[in-house]
């Protein structure tokens, strides 16, 4: 690699003029540091991510999954996270996980994707939201266009009753005749369809759904997480506690300023997927925790190198496999008119002790946690019993065959999900909330480093960065000897030689084993 308009690097003469000008810089930079410099600055120290446990999908999602994002040219985690999450909306409140009669977990899970722009956020996630939940929703139609006709039919002849009412009254006043009764109410609300995605995450519409046309659930799709949890408060001060209690599939109730009558919710529970960029993820977790982020399982994998996918997804086929669980129902009210319930799926007695241990588990890890990871750990049991149900529906739905659907959550699941709760998504949230904390500075730095080992300069002036360059976040001149200082610590540059002139005041030597780095 060419630096633009020089000769081919010479490695051994700059490391030569470097050490020179190393030696009677002020303050000096560590000798170790500018032999060793610290690459990690590239990523800002974050910590790796744990490969995705494909074997926990069973053998026909995982084979899917791994298609499905070679296709996509991304990582299988970007495929996983709106899998997860679709499943959970599918199965909905038809069916809850049982630990024990006194503890019970809807199935619903919130799913954040984390990548910078062009890493295959969307591109993973198309392949079900674009190509096979589509059919599903028109699958759950049904006789829904005949139940539309109907109610307009009705509406328009109480319409037409209630006008021949008001002449009849005008009528009888002009006579001097008592007023004759209304006419009996007609049709009220207008039927909703039934849906599986929701877009619009205003209180109202949301309640209003999962009262009439979701009964089961729904699943809230969001391209960028961020727009969503920074305006749950924007029309509504209760949108953040609405969300937080969307969670759990507890009874809700929504009031209205404009209509005499609530909303009623029997179970508010919602599943969740959607996307951000890492530099979002600072501004999302700097309000007080109030338990919502820690209900998010977040996937951050690091990004591939480019490759075209030469095989097409089986999307028949996971439609078919989908539309299993979407058959899934409720039971049927006790009484006419009441809330349908959800049929409860037990772990088996021979997995409850260890649900006991894993829930202690996580309890020692919770004490010795802080912050985020805190309300992450405290989530985690809780986690493992909805991902119990939803991998045993998973691998119920992907076999062959209209077998009967799962009664129970069998000992391998549980332990399925206790393993992706504690070596996947635990040390994904590490690596999350670690990266929420970074100073602004070893952000800017990160984007120095990259620039660096881009266009391979001998020297980092700051005003040439200020006023041509123009890298994001670093517009001024404190900003940019603040990245620049993180650099020299790194072993990265050398900082401005005092005496030289005020011109080498403002320029920083780089270090020539940084430039022999990748992009």
């Amino acid at each position: 690699m060419m630096p633009d308009g020089d000769s081919p690097i010479d490695v051994g003469a700059r490391a030569a003029r470097f050490a020179a000008e190393a030696s009677i810089a002020d303050p000096g930079p560590d000798p170790d540091m500018l032999a060793h410099p610290d690459m990690s600055v590239l990523r800002m120290a974050r910590r790796d991510p744990p490969p995705f446990p494909l074997i926990v999908l069973g053998d026909d999602w995982g084979p899917w999954v791994v298609t499905t994002a070679e296709a996509a040219a991304c990582p299988v985690d970007n495929v996983v996270a709106p899998l997860m999450a679709s499943v959970s909306a599918l199965i909905g409140n038809s069916r809850w996980a049982q630990a024990t009669p006194g503890w019970s977990e809807p199935p619903h899970l919130w799913c954040g994707v984390v990548g910078d722009s062009g890493t295959g956020k969307s591109p993973g996630a198309d392949a079900l939201l674009r190509d096979v939940l589509p059919e599903i929703e028109r699958r759950m139609q049904g006789d829904f266009p005949d139940r539309l006709a109907q109610w307009r039919a009705e509406a328009e002849a109480h319409a037409a009753n209630i006008e021949k009412w008001k002449a009849d009254v005008r009528t009888a006043r002009k006579t001097g005749n008592p007023p004759p009764m209304p006419p009996a109410a007609g049709a009220i609300a207008e039927p909703q369809a039934p849906r599986l995605r929701q877009n619009d995450t205003t209180i109202e519409k949301v309640a209003t759904l999962l009262a009439s046309a979701a009964p089961k659930g729904v699943l809230m799709v969001r391209d960028e997480l961020a727009g969503w949890l920074h305006g749950m408060t924007a029309y509504n001060d209760a949108g953040r506690a609405f969300w937080v209690e969307a969670y759990g599939g507890r009874p809700y109730r929504v009031e209205r300023q404009k209509h005499p009558d609530p909303i009623i919710v029997p179970r508010l529970a919602v599943a969740v997927t959607g996307g951000t960029q890492p530099e979002k993820l600072a501004d999302l977790f700097r309000d007080p925790d109030d338990g919502l982020l820690a209900r998010i399982i977040w996937f951050w994998p690091n990004a591939l190198p480019f490759r075209l996918g030469r095989a097409a997804p089986a999307t028949g086929w996971a439609i078919e496999a989908l539309d299993r669980v979407r058959l899934l129902d409720l039971l049927p009210p006790l009484d006419p008119g009441g809330p349908s319930a959800p049929i409860m799926v037990p772990v088996v007695e021979s997995a409850l002790p260890a649900v006991e241990a894993f829930g202690q588990d996580m309890q020692r890890q919770q004490d010795c946690a802080g912050g985020l990871m805190r309300s992450a750990c405290g989530k985690a049991r809780g986690l493992a019993l909805r991902l119990g149900l939803v991998l045993e529906f998973l691998w119920w739905c992907g076999r062959n065959g209209d077998g009967p659907s799962p009664v129970e959550i069998s000992e391998r699941a549980f332990l399925a999900a206790t393993h992706l709760v504690a070596d996947y998504l635990l040390p994904m949230a590490e690596r999350v909330y670690g990266d929420a904390a970074t100073r602004p500075a070893d952000r800017n730095a990160a984007t120095l480093a990259r620039w660096i080992v881009t266009k391979k300069p001998d020297e980092v002036h700051v005003r040439k960065l200020q006023r041509e360059v123009k890298l994001p976040g670093l517009g001024d001149a404190k900003t940019i000897r603040a990245a620049a200082d993180v650099l020299v610590e790194a072993g990265w540059l050398i900082p401005p030689n005092v005496g030289f002139g005020s011109a080498r005041k403002v320029t920083f030597t780089v270090n020539p084993l940084v430039l022999e780095a990748k992009p």
